[in-house]
């Protein structure tokens, strides 16, 4: 199985998305394999979604970075525990998981996991 590429869907401030039912977000492949996730020229943090889809628990791990670009790398992997048909998100910064290609990477543990990743606007906050 090969890695699975993710594609960042941009978020536009005071405008709503499109319709994003989790049944169209990416199919991440299991085990050592993963996903990727180009962040090239991305200036503002990234939102990832992830969907655990199976009757059984599961744990994402995203790959802490290498150096350079990511200076806070050794702060490490970050393993999120989801539970049967959970849904969980979470907010990323590049200076602990960009690898030095410009991606971030990551695995999951089962094959009913889904993921889908947000850019923030530049000045959301």
């Amino acid at each position: 199985m090969a890695v699975t590429a993710v594609t960042l869907t941009e978020l536009t401030l005071n405008e709503a998305s499109a319709d994003l039912p989790i049944a169209s977000w990416t199919a991440i492949a299991t085990g050592s394999d993963g996903f990727s996730l180009d962040v090239s020229g991305v200036g503002s943090p990234v939102v990832l979604g992830f969907s655990d889809g199976g009757g059984a628990a599961d744990n994402v791990t995203i790959t802490a970075g290498d150096r350079p670009p990511a200076q806070l790398q050794g702060q490490g992997n970050l393993t999120i525990t989801m539970a049967a048909n959970d849904v969980k998100y979470v907010v990323l910064e590049s200076g602990r998981f960009e690898q030095n290609d410009s991606t971030i990477k990551g695995t999951a543990a089962a094959n009913a996991t889904k993921m889908i990743a947000f850019l923030l606007p530049v000045n959301w906050g």
